[in-house]
């Protein structure tokens, strides 16, 4: 199981993830694997259909902290997004992330 983590998010018009900025972690010693990319939101789609984790960075004073996992949701007949997992959570949900551009 390889772990990942979005560090920014583009969103559409109704709020949903459509792309990411993102790359897997080195969970022993909490740093990047590999440079951070900015790819579609089926990417961290499959990723986590593989059974792979995918968190979500939030900014803070001290650069960017893991706060919540991502979990694949359906909308509009079928098509895949990712949203968070759990219940909504004070300034720790998708509009608080840093958006790409």
């Amino acid at each position: 199981m390889k772990t990942f983590a979005v560090s920014k998010v583009g969103l559409d018009a109704g709020g949903r993830i459509t792309s990411v900025l993102w790359g897997q972690v080195d969970t022993e010693r909490n740093v990047w694997a590999a440079p951070e990319v900015e790819a579609p939101v089926l990417a961290a789609v499959e990723a986590l259909s593989a059974g792979d984790r995918v968190f979500a960075l939030f900014p803070s004073l001290h650069g960017h902290v893991p706060e919540r996992q991502f979990v694949v949701a359906d909308y509009d007949g079928g098509r895949a997004t990712i949203v968070m997992d759990g219940p909504a959570t004070h300034e720790r949900e998708v509009h608080d992330m840093d958006r790409l551009g």
